[in-house]
Formats: structure tokens, sequence, C-alpha cells
């Protein structure tokens, strides 16, 4: 029998009932399902926060995984209701952009546009497709269903990319992918955007070095954090609210 996770990620949070009924609904038509809760409370209405910890994170989960992704903040309108099987893995969730990266990144073999009438849900109420479509879907991919058989062949419609950075001789323009619990900054830095320009940096009148761990800043620092990404960090201290950024502002970064 095919076996495979499914691992939730949505806006939703932990105080209301959603990401719930998500998995009563996967349980009724798959009681066997393993559910696995990857990010149960991503930042409202961000698609890009959202992409990114997808991105970040599925390489990590075994072949096969379904990635079932509810951020959507356009619900109820003509976006398209999507599954797609990549090399080695499925994702599922609204077509804005928020499978994106992680899927092509893997490589997009199908991509299909939910639309049967065996998945989705009978009086389907048109501000819940977490309920009424997606967890379906995913639920019948648990199963072994062929993706094709979910609905139409369809083309992936909002290809998203994450926002190069500009880099000039004496300034960086970044944009901030997402910030975590801790108040750490992703900024969309990589090694190569910043090799060879030095280690040294101004952020707002404040000095900025690179450092290896977070346990080396003193101060506020640039740490390559997992993701490969660089992120502004405060030893145990909160680099966003000292800065006063979130996901989506774009920073002036001085080179020195």
């Amino acid at each position: 029998m095919v076996k495979r996770a499914i691992a939730l990620l949505t806006d939703f949070g932990v105080e209301e009932h959603y990401n719930g009924v998500m998995k009563g609904v996967i349980l009724k038509i798959n009681s066997d399902a393993l559910i696995l809760d990857l990010v149960p409370s991503a930042k409202s209405f961000s698609v890009m926060d959202a992409a990114f910890q997808l991105w970040a994170s599925y390489k990590y989960f075994p072949d096969g995984t379904i990635f079932l992704v509810v951020v959507d903040p356009g619900v109820g309108t003509s976006r398209q209701p999507l599954a797609i099987k990549t090399k080695n893995y499925f994702f599922v969730g609204p077509d804005n952009g928020v499978l994106y990266p992680a899927a092509y990144e893997d490589h997009i073999e199908r991509a299909v546009k939910i639309t049967s009438e065996k998945v989705i849900l009978k009086n389907r109420n048109g501000t819940f497709d977490g309920r009424d479509v997606f967890a379906p879907a995913a639920a019948f991919l648990s199963k072994g269903m062929p993706v094709e058989e979910l609905g139409e062949n369809t083309e992936v419609k909002e290809k998203y990319v994450f926002p190069e950075p500009t880099v000039n001789k004496d300034s960086i323009k970044a944009t901030v992918l997402h910030v975590d619990k801790f108040g750490d900054i992703v900024l969309n830095l990589k090694k190569e955007h910043i090799n060879g320009i030095g280690e040294k940096f101004v952020i707002r009148n404040r000095n900025v070095q690179i450092k290896a761990t977070f346990a080396e800043c003193a101060g506020l620092c640039m740490v390559l954090g997992s993701s490969g990404f660089y992120e502004l960090a405060l030893n145990q201290g909160s680099a966003s609210d000292l800065l006063k950024l979130k996901t989506g502002n774009e920073i002036e970064i001085e080179i020195v």
C-alpha cells in the first residue's frame, strides 16, 4: 500500500479550528494518514514568508511527501487550486506563487487544476478551500491516487521567485524574506552576493560584522543561516524589534 506523509503549512494559527478540521477531513478519507505540522502559524497573508519556509524545508522530508500549503489570501477568486508532482514530492495549494520556488527547484513534472467531483467536498463553501479542496486532494494522494486523477492538466500561472538583492560599490539593497520567532531577519543575500566585498557593514548607523554563529554576535551581526541566506541577528535578542523590520521590507546596507 502506498504511504505518503502529509506536511501541513498554513497561516491559520493554533488558536483556531481550521488546521484541526483539515486534519479531520484527511483522516476521514485516509484513516492511516501520517500528518505532520510543518508550520501551523505562518505569517498571515504572506506568500513570500510561506514560500520561503516551504522552500527552506521540503528537501529534508522523505521522497513522496505531500506538502499541503494553505496561505491563500485569494481564496474564492479565480486563482487555480493546484496539485503539483515534482521529481520527488507533491505540492498542494493555491496558484498564488507559494508553491513555486520549492516545486520549481525539485523539477515540476505535472501540474493539475483540482476539479474532480470525487475529490472536492460537497457543498464547497468558497471561503475554506483548505478544508473543501486542498485537504481532500492531499488525502487522496496519500492513498496513492495518481495526481492526474485530481483534475485537469494545467500550467502554474504564478511563478513567484525570491527577489534578487541590488549590490553596488558602496551599498546593498536587500529584502527581508522571513523573520523567525527569535527576531532573526532572513535577507535575500547569499555568499555569492557578497563574496569579495568585505565582512563589515553599517545598517541604520549600526556596525555589523559577519560571524559564524549566533553565539559569537556582540550586538547586531550577520550569520549565514541554515537556509543558505544571511540573517541579521542579535545574540539572545530580537534584530527585528531593534531594526523595526518585517517580511517584505527593503533595507539599505552600507559597505565599509
